[in-house]
């Protein structure tokens, strides 16, 4: 059993006024809102449940959602003006047993990426490129061992080897540590800056290995910009 779910939340502040009316997952590009794109994504990957977790302009997400997929699950986060590991907790609470693949709403990949991910859905791992080409002074940076295994993840690292996708599967087996982990920290940590990325240095500290997972070429759109939104739509909707 497979369970995606898209973090579809927050308010997408860095679009300005572009996010007052439309909530960041619901703006269109190629004939399809961004959470749409992502649905699909999902699915592709094989995924037997769908989670979406909305929170800003709750209605319009869900009414997009299930729209697009009458069978996916939506969670609610009313917190949403919180980082999203509060996000990730409300959607595991309505997830079914099994195996967890966890992804934002704001990406867009392409088809050699879903390949890429699904070949790697078998252990604890987050989903990132060796491709450094691009532009990585805003991104999460990560870097691994020898075997592959994530030893720091910062936006601020400056020896770094992978850049971050904002994907990571969690194994079945895993999934009660995972859950305790995330209950430890939203319950010590100030939840305005408690991501779903402060889960992985939790579980190295509790033994576990966090696989790094080399998707390939970094020619996905991340939006979070204006900019972001619109370079892609240039280069989608030729």
């Amino acid at each position: 059993m497979l369970t995606g779910m898209i973090l579809a939340a927050g308010m997408g502040k860095r679009l300005k006024d572009l996010g007052i009316e439309t909530p960041k997952p619901l703006l269109p590009v190629a004939g399809k809102t961004l959470l749409e794109h992502m649905m699909a994504f999902v699915r592709g990957l094989g995924s037997d449940e769908l989670i979406v977790v909305g929170g800003y302009q709750f209605p319009k997400v869900e009414a997009v959602a299930r729209g697009f997929d009458a069978k996916a699950k939506l969670a609610e986060n009313p917190d949403f003006l919180l980082q999203n590991l509060l996000s990730f907790k409300r959607g595991v609470e309505i997830a079914p047993k099994g195996d967890l693949f966890v992804c934002n709403a704001d990406y867009i990949f392409k088809e050699h990426t879903k390949e890429a991910v699904k070949a790697n859905l078998t252990k604890l791992a987050v989903f990132s490129s060796t491709d450094l080409s691009g532009d990585t002074s805003d991104v999460m940076k990560v870097k691994v061992d020898e075997s592959g295994n994530v030893t720091e993840m910062s936006k601020q690292l400056t020896d770094f080897s992978m850049i971050y996708t904002g994907m990571f599967f969690i194994p079945e087996s895993l999934r009660d540590l995972v859950l305790r982990l995330t209950d430890d920290i939203l319950a010590t940590a100030d939840q305005t800056k408690a991501t779903v990325e402060w889960l992985f240095p939790a579980l190295r500290k509790a033994g576990e290995k966090v696989y790094s997972a080399d998707i390939g070429k970094a020619d996905w759109f991340e939006i979070d910009t204006p900019e972001e939104w619109a370079l892609a739509k240039l280069a989608l909707e030729r």
